[in-house]
């Protein structure tokens, strides 16, 4: 029984993984696809008068190699009912390539405000990452 045991533990330990996580390239970059951009960061919405809501996709890249858990979050929330709602989708995860995307949503409430969206996530080695972008919503058109 005693043999049983030693071969049991020496298989655990001699199967434990010991190389530590490369954390070295891992960051966090957002960005807005198909908005103008107005300055480093910060983009314009044009809102569409014919929707309930204007709709555009956000990106973000990580760099980090391994699918990572993305949290969302503006600095404006909307009312529907009785819940605040947030206009960011409240997480996404990234892609094998470090590469995770989410929708935005403005009602027409939100026009002619900017708005700011943040993103962070914690990554393997404990590391949190974060970085923001602003979003103003526009009615040009």
């Amino acid at each position: 029984m005693n043999r049983l045991l030693v071969f049991v533990f020496l298989f655990l330990i001699g199967c434990e993984d010991t190389r530590e996580p490369d954390c070295g390239e891992c960051g966090l970059e957002i960005y807005a696809f198909n908005l103008q951009q107005l300055s480093e960061g910060h983009y314009s919405l044009e809102y569409d008068e014919d929707l309930a809501q204007t709709y555009t996709m956000l990106g973000a890249t990580t760099e980090c190699g391994v699918s990572e858990h993305l949290r969302w979050d503006t600095d404006y929330q909307y009312l529907i009912e009785t819940d605040w709602v947030s206009l960011v989708n409240s997480a996404s995860m990234t892609d094998e390539d470090g590469v995770g995307r989410v929708m935005f949503a403005a009602w027409e409430e939100f026009i002619g405000y900017t708005v700011t969206v943040g993103c962070g996530y914690t990554d393997i080695c404990g590391v949190f990452h974060s970085d923001s972008l602003k979003i103003t919503i526009v009615n040009e058109e």
